[in-house]
């Protein structure tokens, strides 16, 4: 009979799976995942780092790198979010596990009743079909051609319109537009009706996928596909997790999954976060994987913090 998650934290499971040293290993293995993807600024690089480590693991291993992922982004680890946010957007990672691998990592993440890693690593994205009749934007009503020329333009009336387009096509080109803002991202992940296309190219978008605001529109659209939204899940901030659930804004398959997310969290939170592979990481650390998660977005450095009394401040480069 499968163990309770909640009686059986992530690195007792861990251990059970793989032994001590090869236990060991991995949490060294995922700590320098991490410390390299902080110090990563492009967002191709990033996935293609966590994709790499991903694809290399053996069904245990695999099964339980994730679980300590995934418990260290319930204590609140920026870098083990990142981490989760990176592969649930990599078109490749997932997709890319040879099936009979995928079979026997969620088949042994069910056994030790962590269903949660099975569901990660179950499930294709959506084939986008070049091929494809274009389809029709009502609101701006003109051929894919002048449409995609449009959205790499400057005329803000059409722009608005195009946030509406149906066509995979035209919104990857309109994100791309540096006239276009975070506001218009999310209007377009919360559009309703549209295609599982549509909303799996924001969730691919080198710089938007990294917004809290785009993520959490994405996991609530009915439109989206399942195994984005499943994936996406694990990466929102808590007090998104609890408004999308207060709010019923979840599809009824993600709602018994965000309750499960918001009680480990809320349970995490007694404890000391990132005890598993050592301290969370610095502020230093954090800001700079908020800076590379926007992708280059405009943002303010934060301002140094004064040096305690009878400290001297020291003058790095």
């Amino acid at each position: 009979m499968p163990h309770s998650p909640a009686a059986r934290p992530a690195a007792a499971l861990a251990r059970e799976l793989v032994g001590v040293v090869v236990y060991d290993g991995i949490v060294a293995d995922l700590a320098g995942l991490e410390r390299r993807l902080l110090g990563l600024r492009e967002g191709a690089m990033r996935r293609a780092v966590c994709a790499e480590w991903l694809l290399r693991l053996e069904p245990a291993p695999l099964v339980a790198g994730l679980l300590l992922l995934l418990e260290r982004s319930r204590d609140g680890n920026g870098a083990a979010q990142l981490v989760l946010q990176q592969l649930a957007v990599e078109p490749v990672a997932y997709a890319r596990l040879d099936p009979a691998q995928a079979s026997a990592a969620a088949a042994l993440a069910e056994s030790v009743g962590a269903p949660e890693v099975g569901r990660l690593v179950r499930g294709a994205l959506v084939e986008l079909d070049r091929a494809a009749e274009a389809r029709d934007n009502q609101h701006l009503d003109l051929p894919l051609g002048v449409r995609r020329a449009a959205a790499r333009a400057h005329d803000r009336f059409r722009l608005d319109r195009l946030l509406h387009d149906r066509d995979w096509r035209v919104i990857a080109v309109l994100l791309d537009n540096p006239r276009i803002i975070e506001r218009d991202v999310v209007r377009i992940a919360a559009l309703r009706p549209t295609t599982a296309e549509v909303l799996q190219v924001v969730a691919r978008h080198p710089r938007w996928s990294g917004r809290p605001a785009v993520r959490k529109a994405l996991c609530c659209n009915p439109h989206t596909p399942l195994v984005i939204a499943r994936r996406l899940l694990p990466t929102l901030l808590v007090q998104d997790l609890r408004h999308v659930m207060e709010s019923g804004a979840l599809v009824s398959a993600l709602a018994p999954e965000a309750r499960a997310l918001l009680r480990m969290r809320s349970d995490g939170q007694a404890q000391s976060p990132g005890a598993l592979l050592g301290e969370a990481p610095t502020a230093e650390e954090l800001a700079l994987a908020l800076a590379a998660a926007s992708e280059g977005a405009p943002t303010e450095p934060p301002a140094p913090a004064p040096p305690p009394a009878g400290v001297e401040e020291l003058d790095l480069p």
